[in-house]
């Protein structure tokens, strides 16, 4: 349900934009993710999980509405994963093909225009990579175990400057990444605490991307 009106109010405010101002800007846009994870409490691991660096590329669309607003929906590839170092050794990676729609408010100014933005994204997982100590499970980690479809927010800022956007933020996942069943008698304790806390929760993390527009 929320996924389903996370399109719809999308697809709205994009046929909105596009009667009220016919200024369209058309560009291409990449960067950097570092991502963690939301939930990881498995004892003293929980305090060595560390940051994964992916990247983002795409394609965007910005259509300029009256009153300082904007918004650009945007298709791209995005790379997110987490790392936990401690006593065992794990490496969580997803690849998404994502839609955000963001919706700036700024201040046009002399050269430059500085926004504030909210950005509302859904996702789909194409490809995984899970490994624990070095040995690769993705056959346990099937795509039977892992929701697909992603949802969430992003919240941030950026400036733009000529033809070039910079922008910053932040995004939340919503939901569980993960649903691998537990209590089979295949994993031993401590994979079996790390597989259940890994079922609690899904990436977040910074954002950081330029555009050009044409």
């Amino acid at each position: 349900m929320k996924q389903t009106a996370i399109i719809i109010i999308s697809a709205l405010v994009l046929l909105f934009s596009a009667q009220v101002d016919g200024q369209v800007k058309y560009g291409i846009k990449g960067g950097i993710n570092f991502t963690s994870f939301s939930s990881f409490e498995v004892g003293n691991i929980s305090e060595a999980v560390n940051k994964y660096t992916g990247f983002n590329a795409g394609v965007a669309v910005n259509f300029k509405l009256p009153y300082g607003f904007s918004i650009q929906p945007e298709l791209q590839y995005v790379a997110k994963g987490t790392q936990f170092t401690g006593n065992t050794k794990i490496h969580l990676r997803t690849g998404y093909v994502e839609l955000p729609v963001n919706i700036q408010y700024g201040l046009d100014l002399i050269m430059l225009r500085p926004f504030l933005s909210l950005t509302p994204y859904i996702g789909y997982a194409l490809n995984k990579n899970f490994t624990v100590e070095g040995y690769n499970l993705d056959d346990m980690l099937g795509w039977n175990n892992i929701n697909r479809l992603e949802y969430g927010v992003g919240i941030g800022g950026g400036v733009d400057f000529w033809r070039f956007q910079l922008e910053v933020r932040y995004n939340w996942n919503i939901g569980n990444l993960t649903k691998i069943k537990t209590g089979t008698g295949i994993m031993d304790h401590v994979t079996e605490q790390i597989v259940e806390s890994i079922n609690k929760g899904n990436y977040r993390g910074l954002e950081v991307s330029l555009a050009f527009f044409f």
